[in-house]
């Protein structure tokens, strides 16, 4: 029994299910069955044959690139319908190699919907750089999974670009700089399985080495070499580091991982050295005069140099005139050495300090001091014939003040007002031994200034003062370091 309608009518029809076993006949029987459940005869149909087939293959399969960074093109074509079976679809599936030869499973990968004897669909290349990927195809129509075509497999596969390898060395030059122009150099770069295309390189710039700004753009080279030089510009503000990084580009767009450069700093003069004397407006009564100085800092870890020029002459470093400087050479930061001029004459002198770095010898802001070489004030005090008076002493105690002052020491509040006829003789011995005490302390200004003892006061012992008015051979001893200072 295959159904059984309900109908008063003396026709009408009905869409059987028949065997879709290829090869196969099919009949039906009909009866008509009265009120009372009386049957007719049987009326046979006549016979169905069952002639159902797969859908055709499609004859050709392919991928648009055989390597690819992104989607490439499937495309088919030749397929079929089948004898009663129509095409609705086609079923795709790839497998993945890594060596193009031993391939993996075949995963699915999509339908797609379409009557079509052809199409096209966009795939992607494996997710592993370097592997390769095959697709393959089979058409489906209306008659079922048993009669799908068989598979087709792409006469072609696509392989995912491997990247380059960007250089293995990548320099700027120099490290410190004064000049506009770095030099960028590179050189190692691998190409992956495309072609090099192009570089790029950007830049970073830092206030202190440690705190670097966002990479930006700097320049695109167009180049397939391996590797390559260029000149840039480099940063113009004094102190300022800058990093470079390059990467590249292939043919398929595909962008290495960068490389970072060495780091160049525009070059920062040294700071301006510390004059500790002469004082400006200050006197001495020594006509080769000693300069105390002590170096600034030099940014860039760099040592330096010192120079010293007097009035109009040339000028005297610590390099090529190791003679004039008691700590000389290249020095470093807080560096004390003591110049000491060559003869000058009486009168006004203008003395300029400055340091220079020693890789690039950019100078520091000069410091200009002025000062005076002054004639000996003393008048000549023969044994046995002059007596030290009172305004002898007095011209002491001014010349002391002056030679102190050019030290930057403070003047001496002599004890005692000397007044010519009233100061008695007694404590003149007094007055003596506070001159010498106030020399004392310019003379250990002088020799502890630094650690050589090139441009030290010698040695001496203070001649006895004796009693009363001091001898001649006493007042020239100080009168001669007075000139030694």
């Amino acid at each position: 029994m295959l159904t059984t309608l309900i109908i008063a009518a003396s026709g009408g029809s009905y869409n059987p299910t028949v065997s879709r076993t290829p090869g196969t006949y099919t009949q039906f029987g009909i009866w008509t069955i009265d009120t009372f459940d009386v049957y007719s005869v049987e009326k046979i149909s006549n016979s169905i044959y069952c002639n159902i087939t797969a859908c055709g293959t499609p004859i050709s399969c392919s991928v648009s690139a055989t390597l690819a960074e992104g989607n490439v093109s499937l495309s088919w074509s030749g397929a079929s319908d089948g004898a009663g079976n129509v095409i609705t679809s086609y079923e795709i599936q790839y497998s993945d190699s890594v060596d193009n030869s031993n391939w993996g499973a075949w995963t699915a990968l999509t339908i797609v919907n379409t009557s079509a004897t052809s199409s096209i669909l966009s795939v992607s290349p494996p997710t592993t750089r370097g592997n390769y990927r095959r697709f393959r195809v089979r058409t489906r129509g209306t008659a079922g999974e048993s009669f799908y075509s068989d598979w087709t497999i792409s006469s072609n596969n696509v392989r995912r670009n491997t990247l380059p390898i960007p250089p293995t060395t990548f320099t700027a030059s120099p490290p410190i700089y004064e000049v506009t122009k770095i030099a960028l150099s590179w050189s190692g770069t691998i190409p992956g399985t495309s072609a090099i295309k192009q570089y790029v390189i950007q830049q970073a710039t830092s206030t202190d080495g440690v705190n670097w700004s966002a990479y930006e753009a700097l320049t695109i080279i167009v180049s397939s070499a391996t590797s390559g030089i260029l000149e840039v510009n480099g940063s113009q503000i004094a102190g300022m580091y800058t990093r470079y990084r390059i990467s590249v580009t292939d043919t398929l767009d595909a962008v290495s991982a960068y490389v970072v450069s060495s780091t160049v700093k525009k070059n920062s003069p040294p700071a301006s050295p510390t004059i500790f004397c002469p004082i400006s407006g200050k006197f001495t009564y020594n006509t080769t005069p000693r300069f105390m100085i002590i170096t600034g800092i030099e940014p860039d870890g760099q040592t330096q140099i010192v120079e010293v020029k007097i009035d109009s002459g040339p000028w005297h470093n610590s390099v090529d005139n190791p003679e004039r400087f008691s700590m000389s050479g290249y020095l470093g930061n807080g560096i004390k050495t003591v110049y000491q001029a060559e003869s000058l004459s009486v009168g006004n002198h203008t003395a300029t300090f400055r340091c220079l770095d020693s890789d690039i010898e950019s100078a520091s802001t000069e410091v200009v001091r002025t000062f005076t070489v002054l004639e000996l004030p003393f008048e000549t005090i023969t044994v046995n014939v002059s007596h030290v008076k009172a305004t002898h002493i007095q011209t002491l105690r001014t010349a002391v003040n002056r030679v102190r002052s050019y030290y930057n020491l403070s003047p001496v509040t002599w004890k005692e007002e000397i007044i010519a006829g009233k100061t008695t003789i007694k404590n003149w011995p007094s007055h003596i031994t506070e001159i010498r005490k106030a020399i004392d302390i310019a003379i250990a200004v002088i020799n502890d200034v630094d650690s050589s003892t090139t441009f030290d006061i010698p040695a001496f012992t203070w001649l006895p003062i004796g009693m009363g008015r001091p001898k001649a051979d006493v007042m020239e001893q100080i009168h001669n370091l007075l000139l030694m200072l």
